[in-house]
């Protein structure tokens, strides 16, 4: 998390989601979802997507480390412990976006995580394509935005 704290997101709020693969993404809350085709949706610029991009890969990074140049091995985000050998299953991540004037919404993430065994964090797969994936998914939920609009 970035240390920022954010208004919580209703349970009520629009959804909007996106699946690419083996990557669910779902924005609950964002202001940018329109409740109706009466409402007016808040405008979203250019650097969003870029802005949601760097949240997830960067600041509030999901994915395990990957060490070792010939042998990739995958390590905790928190607590550095290495990860190999155990096994991944689904997960849902969740983070709370704040950009610009927009109100705080909510990325949940639902993907293939190792939990660790060591202090229990869940850490998304990290592959050479996680990234390109995890991308796809937030482009097809802002795709369905586009067509409902």
């Amino acid at each position: 998390m970035s240390g920022k704290r954010h208004p919580k997101v209703s349970n009520k709020a629009p959804k909007l989601v996106g699946k690419y693969k083996q990557v669910r993404v779902t924005f609950v809350g964002a202001s940018f979802i329109a409740r109706d085709q009466s409402a007016p949706k808040d405008h979203i610029d250019e650097a969003l997507g870029l802005f949601i991009l760097d949240e997830v890969f960067r600041h509030q990074s999901i994915l395990s480390r990957v060490k070792g140049l010939l042998r990739k091995v995958h390590h905790c985000r928190k607590c550095d412990s290495d990860l190999m050998g155990l096994k991944a299953r689904g997960r849902k991540f969740s983070l709370d976006i704040a950009y610009k004037q927009l109100p705080p919404f909510k990325l949940e993430i639902e993907m293939p995580a190792i939990p660790c065994r060591k202090c229990g964090t869940n850490n998304a797969v990290n592959e050479e394509n996680t990234e390109f994936i995890i991308s796809g998914a937030i482009a097809k939920a802002f795709e369905s935005l586009r067509a409902k609009a």
